[in-house]
């Protein structure tokens, strides 16, 4: 079985860390502001859309029932046409769920890139790894090879680092 040694692991975010201290600007600024923008307008309006759409379907429903108790339409055409608007609206509302669950995971997303970047503009350097820095950014780490990891962090990025020899 092979193996990775801990060193080289801890090596290779320190390497990595240092990295986005010295480019913070260059990657983690602008992968924040995309995300902030991108999240809650695109979805929302979304949301909105769909809300409407249940409205309409709704209101379809109503002027089903009002066509049966009106002997308009028959119990057949009402049932099938009443269960295809049943099933539309359960349609609409996991699609809104889905997008407010969406929208909860990119707000923790921006949380976790603002935390990062207000790190590493702060930070000077590092010397030696730090588990308490590792246990806040680090999501978990992706082995490709002996020679290559990534280390995925809470914010959504995913960081490639070479391992020593």
């Amino acid at each position: 079985m092979l193996f990775i040694r801990d060193d080289d692991l801890k090596l290779a975010f320190v390497t990595m860390l240092n990295k986005l201290i010295y480019s913070h600007k260059l990657v983690l600024r602008p992968y924040l502001k995309a995300i902030q923008e991108n999240s809650s307008d695109e979805n929302l309006h979304r949301i909105q859309h769909l809300e409407h759409l249940l409205e309409q379907n709704t209101e379809q429903r109503e002027t089903l029932t009002k066509l049966i108790a009106q002997d308009y339409i028959d119990q057949i055409l009402y049932n099938r046409e009443n269960n295809a608007l049943l099933s539309q609206a359960d349609g609409f509302r996991a699609d809104i769920e889905a997008l407010r669950t969406n929208m909860t995971g990119d707000m923790s997303r921006v949380r976790e890139a603002e935390r990062l970047l207000h790190f590493t503009e702060k930070e000077h350097m590092l010397t030696a790894f730090d588990d308490i820095l590792f246990a806040r950014f680090v999501d978990h780490i992706d082995v490709y090879s002996r020679q290559k990891i990534g280390f995925v962090m809470k914010c959504g990025l995913t960081f490639q680092e070479r391992l020593g020899d």
